[in-house]
């Protein structure tokens, strides 16, 4: 094997090698430094032609279909798949590491062929125990990371850091915990932070979207099955998302779609920690369970489609996630780190002007982070200078000139109303840009006492 390019031990080396499980490293921006020998028998390619391209590249060519490393560098967060390749199946898990322990600057992906385990009836222990040893190492270089940054939310809001307190609380424990809020507020953000704070960090995450999978599929697909357990069912068995989960965490999102049929399953494995593949014997189950959903469930338990004792074994930590709407405070921010990560992916300069900072503040939002994020990827596209305007978000969100993210002062509104009303914007948009009030009151021109007073007239919270 060729030397990795980087700083790593003989004995880390050989560790790595040892494995039968497929270890493969690259930068951030896709190109690969090393891949260890059983990731090359994984895949239909040479080490040269591996070493030699980057992971676009490679998918293009279809070695990667899809691409783990390419989801951890444009999300940046830990992804976990199940991917049938050459007619086996693979757990893939891949996420961010540091080389030098400081910022992550690499992506780790390690692949699992399931068939094997299924095909000689063991565990891989062996396998395990190995990369437990590297997974360690790797979480001790996080914790120092957190430890030394001091790493904190992009929020100002009071609400959503108490929300982000009750996930970090939660995730000191293996207690059963329930996410709601609308469509697009970042359950699943949250899902992966209370995960990578707990005890099982080092283990799988795996994420299970309940209303998108077919009912009829839904109980082999979350509970795995034996050899010719129905018609049609793969010769080998499968492996379901509860083994899958063995150790670590099983996100069940959209819960309140979940069909009546399984709920009694689900209540059995909260309860009993149990549950039956189809045509198997019972199975102990060591995993985390979270929940997520935009629905009301007490409404789904009234209206008798959601069990009432599986609710309320599910609510046990109930963390209601509230709308971007409720947390203005963090419109601005997040839109610029939005923003600033979607320009360094597509290295080119990109800022919002004076009245796109307005306008977003002004808009009520109702897709959430999500229609944010997404908003700001097509003004990255559309825009043809660096600088995105009130006017080009204009264009992409419709020709309703009432549209509140474009609304001014009212015009048969009383003079003094005006001025009060052009004057508020004025004074938020200077805390907004200048992040203090002394900074805020050079911006206007004014004393830092007299906006001191306006603050308390218009009930402006400033950081």
């Amino acid at each position: 094997m060729r030397d990795p390019g980087f700083p790593m031990h003989d004995q880390l080396l050989a560790i790595l090698n040892a494995l039968e499980d497929g270890i493969f490293i690259s930068d951030l921006s896709g190109h690969p430094l090393w891949v260890n020998r059983a990731s090359l028998a994984q895949l239909d390619c040479s080490e040269e032609h591996l070493l030699a391209s980057d992971v676009y590249q490679l998918e293009a060519e279809g070695v990667f279909s899809p691409s783990v490393t390419r989801f951890v560098i444009d999300e940046r967060r830990p992804v976990s798949v199940v991917h049938r390749y050459r007619g086996k199946d693979y757990l893939v898990n891949g996420r961010l590491f540091s080389i030098n322990g400081g910022e992550p600057d690499a992506v780790l992906v390690q692949t699992h062929n399931l068939d094997q385990d299924i095909l000689t009836s063991r565990s891989p222990d062996t396998t395990q125990a190995l990369l437990d040893y590297v997974m360690h190492q790797l979480k001790h270089i996080r914790q120092e990371q957190v430890a030394r940054t001091g790493e904190t939310p992009l929020s100002s809001s009071p609400i959503y850091r108490r929300c982000l307190e009750l996930i970090e609380r939660a995730a000191a424990s293996d207690t059963t915990v329930l996410l709601s809020g609308e469509t697009g507020v970042g359950k699943s953000y949250l899902v992966n932070r209370l995960h990578q704070y707990s005890a099982r960090s080092e283990r799988p995450l795996i994420h299970v979207n309940c209303a998108a999978i077919p009912e009829a599929l839904l109980e082999a697909e979350l509970f795995g099955h034996e050899r010719g357990a129905f018609t049609g069912a793969n010769r080998n068995g499968r492996v379901g998302y509860v083994a899958l989960a063995e150790g670590g965490t099983l996100f069940l999102d959209e819960i309140g779609d979940l069909p009546l049929t399984l709920q009694p399953k689900l209540l059995q494995l909260l309860q009993e920690r149990l549950y039956h593949p189809l045509g198997g014997k019972p199975c102990k189950a060591d995993i985390r369970l979270v929940a997520a959903t935009n629905a009301d469930l007490e409404q789904r338990v009234a209206e008798g489609l959601f069990r009432a004792d599986l609710y309320y074994r599910l609510n046990i930590v109930p963390i209601r996630v509230p709308p971007l709407r409720e947390r203005r405070e963090d419109i601005l921010p997040l839109a610029r780190h939005v923003l600033a990560t979607i320009a360094a992916r597509q290295n080119r300069p990109m800022h919002l002007e004076h009245d796109a900072l307005r306008a977003l503040m002004r808009y009520d939002w109702p897709g959430n982070v999500r229609e944010l994020e997404n908003l700001l990827e097509r003004m990255s596209v559309i825009c043809p200078t660096p600088g995105i305007s009130a006017r080009d978000l204009t264009l992409d969100l419709g020709d309703d000139a009432a549209s509140p993210l474009l609304a001014e002062t009212d015009p048969s509104a009383p003079l003094p109303e005006r001025l009060a009303d052009i004057e508020y914007r004025a004074i938020r948009e200077a805390l907004d840009e200048s992040g203090s009030t002394r900074k805020a009151a050079m911006r206007l021109g004014v004393t830092q006492s007299w906006l001191m007073r306006r603050l308390k007239r218009y009930a402006v919270e400033c950081q």
